[in-house]
């Protein structure tokens, strides 16, 4: 089936006033208002949608649904306790039907053809009906021409049995079984009529048949073809006019404090205009919206659009806008992370990190992976997505907020949630991840200006964990080859030790162990030394 196509400037002339079915319409329904006798706030109220719509439904400058049409005559008919009249309720619905035709052809097209399918499905159904009624007289006709042929046999019997009679009784049975004979020819030729009416009947109500499956069929198809067009809706207006006319429409709402209705239609815009509006739009807002209009605009895209959409716009945010701003990116991030589920999450990481260009293309995957960290519940649970999606392929710089993610679990009630992910990291064979959670965890900062409230914070948690733990973590820290991970995390022991620092001695007997100590204090030609000279003498004391 061809698409019929809209036109954007007949979309542009509704909300000047300019479409005479349209306005025409418009005077219609407000007459019947009118006859409610009560204010459109009050109206728009009762029916649960804003008032500004309402006002633009019965001014002609917005084409109203048919679920608003239909809930306007309920309301009149109930409020004056009569129905209206057929001929006026349908002459209210070929006006929305023409006003639906100038404003949306395809539309128009669709509802047409669902009204001839419900009338073909009354058709079939009555041709059904005559079927079954013409079923039953025919089997009335010949019960009663079974009767009569018995009837006249048994006449004959009579006649035969009696021709010894006198002649009147004689002539009473003939002229009876003439009778008799005529009813049964009669009725044998009323029942080949009725045959051959049955025949036509089953003929009109096969064609019946097929005609409904042909029109649900072309119903179907033209619901399809729409489907897979931009979502239009006759109650929207995002899509039904220009995007410089929607930009002007918007900044009138929000000069007329028509809030609610404005945030409605830039969600409306966010879900069915193209991507190159909706960037469009992302840019527009930024300079006549506020923080908070552009970044519940940006969500909405994420919420609300495909994931195919959702990749290619985050794509051209990307290479607009760079890593765009803080709030926007955030907004975008929160809104895609809170629709990634355990079964799509491998395929939305992924496409994620080939988004944008250069090394800004890991930075959206990066952030909306580390939002689902932080939602996690259980240490393993974080431990199996991060190897579900093959995080630990990624480089250091690729995980940087995951990492962060994994190192801050501050909301968890329990507080050895991060140390505890970061050991199930090194059990699960992924060193990288484990060496990048565990630097986001460990003091920052190199002697001596390593921060003591992080440092005490990192030796509560190690005195913390079991014996097996420990063992696990400090085996990791002397093996990872890293002076400044291993330095960093003997410093904070060091400096928070108690008696006889029992945890900073199994650290540096690890290292001796591996023939390791030698990491605790690299040869650095740029910067300051990772430990303190204070620890440095407590280990050569310790190890002379």
């Amino acid at each position: 089936m061809a698409e019929i196509a809209r036109t954007s400037g007949a979309s542009s002339r509704i909300e000047r006033g300019e479409l005479a079915e349209v306005a025409e319409l418009g005077n219609v329904l407000k007459k019947l208002f009118t006859t409610l006798d009560i204010n459109q706030s009050q109206y728009a109220r009762r029916i649960h949608i804003d008032k500004s719509t309402v006002s633009r439904y019965l001014s002609g400058t917005r084409l109203p649904t048919k679920e608003f049409v239909q809930r306007l005559v309920s309301e009149v008919e109930e409020d004056r306790g009569v129905p209206l009249q057929r001929e006026a309720k349908e002459a209210i619905h070929g006006q929305w039907l023409a006003a639906l035709q100038v404003c949306d052809p395809a539309e128009h097209t669709l509802e047409t053809l669902r009204a001839e399918l419900a009338r073909s499905k009354r058709n079939a159904e009555r041709a059904h009906r005559n079927v079954e009624a013409l079923h039953r007289l025919l089997e009335q006709k010949e019960s009663e021409a079974h009767a009569a042929a018995d009837d006249l046999t048994r006449l004959r019997l009579d006649w035969s049995a009696e021709r010894t009679a006198a002649s009147r009784e004689q002539l009473q049975l003939r002229q009876e079984c003439d009778s008799l004979s005529s009813s049964r020819e009669a009725l044998l030729r009323e029942i080949e009529q009725l045959k051959e009416d049955l025949r036509e009947a089953e003929r009109q109500r096969a064609e019946a048949e097929v005609h409904r499956h042909e029109l649900r069929d072309r119903v179907l198809r033209l619901e399809e073809e729409l489907a897979e067009r931009e979502p239009t809706g006759t109650a929207g207006t995002a899509v039904r006019i220009p995007l410089d006319v929607f930009q002007a429409q918007l900044l009138r709402m929000w000069k007329e404090e028509e809030f609610p209705e404005a945030a409605r239609d830039l969600t409306e815009a966010a879900w069915v205009r193209p991507l190159d509006e909706v960037a469009a739009l992302v840019d527009w807002l930024a300079i006549h919206g506020d923080e908070e209009k552009i970044n519940a605009f940006v969500a909405d895209v994420g919420r609300l659009r495909s994931i195919e959409d959702v990749i290619q716009f985050c794509r051209r945010l990307m290479l607009w806008r760079g890593d765009g701003s803080r709030g926007i990116l955030d907004s975008l991030v929160a809104a895609i992370a809170s629709r990634t589920t355990e079964r799509n999450v491998v395929r939305v990481y992924r496409e994620l990190r080939r988004v944008g260009f250069g090394n800004r293309g890991y930075v959206i995957g990066d952030r909306v992976l580390s939002a689902l960290v932080r939602r996690a519940n259980e240490p393993l649970a974080v431990v199996a997505l991060l190897r579900k999606v093959g995080a630990e392929e990624c480089s250091p710089h690729e995980v940087r907020a995951t990492a962060y993610a994994v190192a801050s679990g501050s909301r968890h009630s329990n507080a050895l949630f991060p140390l505890l992910v970061v050991i199930g990291l090194i059990n699960e064979g992924m060193p990288k991840l484990a060496r990048a959670g565990l630097s986001e965890l460990c003091p920052r900062g190199v002697y001596p200006v390593m921060s003591g409230q992080r440092a005490a914070r990192f030796h509560a948690l190690v005195e913390g964990l079991d014996e097996g733990s420990r063992d696990v973590l400090f085996g990791f820290v002397a093996g990872a080859d890293s002076g400044h991970i291993a330095g960093r995390i003997a410093e904070a022991l060091f400096q928070h030790r108690e008696g006889e620092g029992k945890l900073l001695d199994r650290l540096l007997d690890e290292l001796r162990d591996r023939d390791a100590l030698e990491l605790l204090f690299p040869e650095i030609s740029v910067g300051r030394p990772v430990a303190s000279p204070e620890l440095r003498t407590y280990v050569t004391n310790r190890y002379r």
